[in-house]
């Protein structure tokens, strides 16, 4: 959360202390609790702390415990007493008392550019070695926080801000065709390393980057590991060893005065609540849950299933109605500025709404990851046991899943026959209003054909159940975390998601789907006291309508009667076609049908937030 910027010249010319000013000003409402810069010679450092632990009040960075070697981040180190005790043992004096920052300090002291496998957290940090006369920076395992770079003639240049390097005169705002291409065709860009500016790189998640003798590479540290499947003796050491990791995981996110939790009364998210508000009873943080609602357009009880854990829990409940708001009808608010195109149904909703102003804390838990985690095909663990010849086992495990507490309620035999029997739905559809030079140029519908047609194939490997192993692989994840950042959610609070904990996850993936990821039984039987059993035992509900169909319904078309294309939309859209299908689409094309709209409210902000840009550049040089 708190900001990070740094500038190498690569020509050895002294550091421009005016622009790594500018980098400390851009990153000031990231971090405003204390600001630090440092330069020497050809390289600059800056820091804007966001405290939210009691080891990080007092801290300062770029920070040296030594003088040769500074470091700025932004981290949350997990496994704190593990790392302490490791480095204990290499005789490094490290304590609990010290702020995260200092601990990768020590751990790079020990093990260089090895000490990202030392890592458990959220981490982007860069590390300036005066000996060695490098830079190493690095990014977490699954890419939480971000990490932004460019590589111009004379300069590497890199934030935790995707706009910081903009400041640099020598980095142009160009576009990156194909990332704005791929976002037109599949909602997102696929290339973990590249952003919708040409100039303008991404660290990907689990990557080192190292800037030295005028050369800038990057490697992967880390790939999701494939675990051999986990087997106890008996059912309650599975429920209690997940207890074990999941207070842990929860923990280790909880060292602040207060958090709030995105709850949205299902199992996931409250199991996080609840075991936040155990956790938080000892510390002495306090909790607090926040809900988005349905009140306008249609009826949905996730209000009240939150209300319900939240009193069980005995901690603060605030609802927030998601649909209170139009389509596209705060999309001339300067709040919906973001660093690149994304999908937003009403191009304005950010998570400070649902948070409420004041913001009631500096830290706010998620669910995510609870999908994915326990994702399970229960025919595929028969067909193993079955080609193995290990029918008493597949005799047991089939028992043990039938026999789960509220099973039956659960089985939903009749929607699953349904379901076989109704056709496949249609992939997304490919956009026919693409421009057809961008389309040919870029090769646009065999990328499409890749991600979205053949996008549900599995990817070979050889995890216990490859099928969770594949979706915690996928691109995704990543723009989902830098929505949550500060510079995609629009407001300056911390984000941690406990299920995405290496610990937590690596002990799932070794899980076999029947009994305990089918249908999240071990999170069940694990909140077994922790929820009501209305909650902790109910079924999964979906939403009555689709959101953004019943959105679109409802709104006025004077948005769509109004438009006026950005300048450069035409380069990618043929706008008069974009606006003619979008008047009458079918449910299952809304998604694409409107992403010529999202590009469009995206492209006029950056035309504005440039010419704002580069006036405030102007107005900082001036005498």
């Amino acid at each position: 959360m708190s900001g990070i910027a740094g500038i190498v010249n690569l020509d050895g010319a002294p550091v421009d202390r005016d622009l790594l000013a500018r980098f400390e000003k851009f990153l000031g409402e990231r971090g405003p609790d204390a600001h630090g810069t440092w330069a020497e010679g050809n390289v600059g450092l800056v820091h804007t702390l966001f405290a939210t632990s009691q080891e990080s009040r007092g801290e300062r960075q770029p920070m040296s415990i030594d003088g040769q070697v500074r470091i700025a981040a932004d981290a949350r180190i997990d496994g704190r007493e593990d790392l302490i005790r490791e480095l204990a043992a290499r005789g490094r004096d490290a304590s609990l008392a010290l702020p995260d920052a200092e601990l990768i300090l020590h751990a790079y002291a020990v093990w260089g550019e090895a000490c990202v496998e030392h890592l458990l957290g959220d981490f982007v940090f860069a590390i300036w070695d005066a000996r060695e006369r490098k830079l190493f920076c690095a990014r977490d395992h699954f890419g939480v926080k971000p990490f932004f770079y460019a590589h111009v003639d004379r300069a590497f240049l890199f934030s935790n801000s995707m706009d910081v390097p903009r400041l640099h005169p020598d980095v142009p705002d160009d576009l990156y065709e194909r990332a704005i291409g791929e976002f037109l065709v599949l909602g997102r860009n696929t290339d973990l390393a590249r952003t919708a500016r040409a100039a303008i790189w991404r660290l990907p998640p689990a990557h080192v980057l190292v800037v030295a003798r005028g050369e800038v590479r990057t490697r992967r540290y880390w790939t999701l590991p494939e675990d051999s499947p986990t087997v106890f003796r008996h059912s309650r050491d599975y429920v209690e060893r997940f207890l074990e990791l999941f207070e842990q995981a929860v923990g280790d996110r909880l060292r602040t005065d207060c958090v709030a939790v995105l709850m949205s009364g299902g199992m996931d998210s409250s199991s996080v609540a609840a075991m936040a508000k155990r956790v938080g009873d000892r510390s002495g943080c306090k909790i607090s849950a926040h809900t988005k609602s349905y009140e306008r357009l249609f009826p949905h009880d996730e209000g009240a299933l939150a209300r319900c854990v939240a009193r069980y829990l005995g901690i603060s409940w605030r609802e927030f109605p998601l649909d209170r708001n139009q389509l596209f009808g705060l999309a001339d608010k300067p709040a919906f500025r973001r660093p690149q195109p994304e999908q937003s149904p009403m191009l304005g909703w950010t998570i400070a709404d649902e948070l409420g102003q004041p913001l009631p804390a500096r830290v706010f838990l998620t669910g995510q990851g609870g999908d994915p985690i326990f994702s399970s095909f229960r025919l595929r663990q028969c067909r193993a046991r079955i080609r193995e010849g290990q029918w008493l086992l597949l005799a047991k495990e089939v028992a043990g899943h039938l026999l789960c507490e509220g099973r039956m309620r659960r089985l939903r035999i009749l929607e699953h026959v349904k379901a076989r029997l109704r056709d496949s739905p249609p992939p997304w559809p490919f956009p026919d209003w693409l421009n057809p030079d961008l389309e040919r140029r870029l090769n646009l519908r065999e990328t499409y054909e890749r991600h979205e047609v053949r996008g549900n194939e599995e990817i070979p490997n050889g995890a216990v159940r490859p099928e969770a192993y594949d979706l915690l692989s996928r691109f995704q994840w990543v723009s989902l975390f830098e929505g949550y950042d500060p510079n995609g959610s629009g407001v300056t609070v911390e984000p941690r998601h406990p299920l995405f904990d290496l610990r937590l996850m690596r002990y799932a993936l070794s899980l076999p789907a029947m009994p305990w990821c089918s249908d999240k039984e071990l999170l069940r039987r694990a909140m077994r006291g922790f929820l009501p059993d209305e909650i902790r035992l109910a079924r999964k509900r979906p939403l009555e309508r689709d959101f953004l169909w019943a959105l679109y319904e409802s709104t006025p078309t004077g948005w769509l009667d109004g438009f006026e294309p950005a300048e450069e939309l035409g380069r990618f859209v043929n706008v008069a076609r974009a606006v003619e299908q979008v008047k009458n689409p079918a449910p299952g094309e809304l998604p694409v049908l409107l992403l010529p709209f999202h590009l469009n409210y995206w492209l006029k902000w950056e035309s504005q937030f440039a010419y704002n840009f580069r006036k405030e550049e102007c107005r900082v040089q001036t005498p």
